[in-house]
């Protein structure tokens, strides 16, 4: 299997790095939505502008965006391991 987001070999939709990327995107989403009140969707976006995000995130967030259906945290229709 392949990274989708940068073809590296994966046991999983995304890579290890890509896959701590989307972890603190979820994990840090909890204090965006308490503090800014922001959803899934503007959080990504806000994320993917952010002069101080990373790579990696920002690639991540782009992804989820791009891909039509983002994985929310908590989501069972989408099964990210």
């Amino acid at each position: 299997m392949q990274c989708e987001i940068c073809d590296r070999k994966s046991e999983s939709k995304f890579c290890e790095l890509h896959m701590a990327a989307y972890n603190n995107l979820v994990t840090n989403y909890e204090v965006w939505k308490k503090s800014m009140k922001v959803s899934w969707t503007e959080y990504l976006a806000q994320i993917k502008i952010n002069e101080f995000s990373g790579i990696w995130v920002k690639e991540v967030a782009q992804h989820l965006l791009a891909s039509g259906s983002p994985i929310k945290p908590g989501n069972q229709e989408i099964d990210v391991p």
